[in-house]
């Protein structure tokens, strides 16, 4: 017998019912190992979580959120962050509101790349274009990505690769 599946047929909630759900101080201490000073963790956070449309902030604050207890389930969230190479996330303004000499800011929060090198080659086109992917859009969604390739990167040290059976 198949499972059970819940349809969802209901109107949407209200925004008020998200914004309720949107507690900074939950995301606050997954990002801590990444984003260390607390003006700019809080900075990184209303961006995740007050920007955008309100479903992209309550599915933000979800994903995170699960990947938190994923961490605190394995042995709470690490001390510092993954290592190996990392991008910054860009802050991408509209050409009006950026002056020329302004185009290489960027977040406080860097996006590992050794997690992206499990599903793509390090140093291949395929690997910059998966980061490219990831860190375009505007901040709600490159931030909450950058954090969430930041926490699965914690939760993939946590996990060796396991050796390839060449005996098949």
């Amino acid at each position: 017998m198949p499972p059970h599946h819940h349809k969802h047929h209901h109107a949407p909630a209200p925004p008020k019912a998200i914004r309720a759900l949107l507690t900074p101080e939950k995301l606050d201490p997954v990002l801590v190992p990444f984003v260390p000073d607390p003006a700019d963790r809080a900075f990184v956070t209303r961006c995740i979580l007050d920007e955008g449309p309100i479903h992209h902030r309550g599915a933000n604050f979800a994903l995170l959120s699960l990947v938190a207890v994923l961490l605190e389930r394995t042995g709470g969230v690490p001390d510092k962050p993954t290592s190996g190479e990392s991008v910054a996330v860009p802050l991408r303004l509209p050409r009006h509101l950026a002056p020329d000499h302004d185009e290489d800011r960027t977040y406080p929060l860097h996006m590992p790349l050794a997690p992206l090198e499990a599903i793509a080659p390090k140093g291949s086109p395929a690997l910059d274009t998966l980061a490219d992917c990831l860190l375009d859009g505007p901040p709600h969604h490159a931030l909450a990505n950058a954090a969430l390739v930041c926490a699965l990167g914690a939760l993939l040290e946590r996990f060796p690769a396991r050796p390839k059976d060449d005996t098949r």
